[in-house]
């Protein structure tokens, strides 16, 4: 069974699903990256047109396994950095909808500060397939290995 592989399409179809959204809505998602009081107001519309870009590139890269290396390893910067980003919300009392993907806010989510807290352990579960993408070599079973 080769689970880095498997870890690997489901990291990159997650980050095409969070792209999505936010693609088609740069606007709501500069909202959103306002909300968390945390980027300089002037940069964030740039943030709210690259990172959707970003994470559509390396979802794409991370399912046909182009330039793995270096594409695991901005997938692991950018987890690290949305762990960190929902974190500081959380831990200053910020009741701000994720941004992570688009259709939360339709739902109308009440508990925001739940969400961020959900939304901060799906990243980490992301982050622990991502270092096992990363540790491919030590986590791929062969048949060898099991007789």
């Amino acid at each position: 069974m080769n689970l880095p592989l498997i870890f690997r399409i489901i990291l990159g179809v997650v980050l095409i699903y969070a792209s999505y959204g936010k693609i088609l809505d740069p606007i709501s998602f500069s909202d959103n990256i306002h909300n968390y009081h945390f980027t300089p107001t002037a940069i964030e519309n740039l943030v709210a047109l690259i990172l959707p870009w970003m994470e559509l590139i390396v979802g794409v890269f991370l399912i046909i396994g182009v330039f793995l290396e270096g594409t695991i390893r901005i997938t692991i910067g950018m987890l690290i950095f949305f762990i960190f980003i929902l974190s500081q919300a959380v831990f200053r009392g910020i009741d701000v909808h994720c941004g992570c993907f688009k259709t939360e806010a339709d739902v109308g989510v009440t508990d925001l500060r739940f969400e961020l807290i959900k939304h901060i352990v799906e990243d980490f579960v992301l982050l622990g397939m991502a270092y096992i993408v990363k540790m491919r070599d030590k986590f791929t079973l062969s048949s060898k290995d099991i007789i």
